[in-house]
């Protein structure tokens, strides 16, 4: 099986579900979430790409979107766009129960649509 035939099998949803949200969707948002910021630091030598939470007695880095250069934030928004197109649609060909249907659509619009549309807002900036 080629690695283009998994590609536009994935984009049209004929990947089962499990499959699309845990392996890919997952696997996409932990590359996002620690290999976007290595690559901006290494790359484009930007520093300051963290926003710092502090939770009881221990700080947690967290990356800030809008801080990526606009190279990175384009490989962000089709990245995450392509993904989720992938999921929502294995999600639409999902033959099961109807609540990890809806469960996998509430989790796209939170993690992934609203977050894209908001770097879309903040492209040019």
């Amino acid at each position: 099986m080629s690695k283009n035939f998994i590609i536009k099998n994935f984009f049209e949803g004929k990947i089962k579900l499990w499959k699309s949200f845990w392996l890919i969707g997952i696997g996409h948002s932990i590359f996002l979430f620690y290999l976007m910021p290595f690559i901006e630091k290494n790359l484009f030598n930007k520093d300051n790409i963290y926003n710092y939470i502090n939770i009881e007695q221990s700080t947690l880095a967290v990356p800030n979107w809008i801080e990526l250069s606009f190279f990175s934030r384009i490989i962000v928004i089709l990245s995450t766009m392509f993904i989720t197109i992938g999921i929502w649609r294995s999600a639409e060909n999902y033959q099961g129960s109807i609540i990890w249907i809806i469960l996998s659509f509430i989790y796209l619009t939170i993690n992934n649509v609203l977050p894209t549309i908001y770097l879309l807002m903040y492209l040019f900036v």
